[in-house]
């Protein structure tokens, strides 16, 4: 069993690593976004803001979620993990 202070460390790691993950996905998107409406794909420019608007929102409540429950989140890293090496 993962004492509690080894939990809360991991549930803030993966916190950390959500962060990275977020920044390159906005600069990577906005870069896409920005050579398909130059390109005259405007309405696909559009999808691809729009959706990495909704991605920015649902990450940024993932984020407070993890920082309210960590033990809980690195609990569920944990399982997710298990499984997927278990398969």
């Amino acid at each position: 069993m993962i004492p509690a202070v080894a939990a809360g460390t991991m549930g803030l790691r993966i916190l950390k690593t959500l962060y990275k993950g977020k920044k390159k996905l906005g600069k990577g998107s906005a870069l896409v976004a920005d050579k398909a409406g130059k390109a005259g794909f405007t309405g696909t420019s559009k999808a691809i803001t729009g959706a990495s608007k909704k991605i920015h929102s649902g990450s940024r409540q993932v984020g407070k979620t993890i920082k309210k429950y960590p033990k809980a989140s690195s609990f569920a890293g944990g399982v997710a993990t298990i499984s997927f090496l278990d398969d």
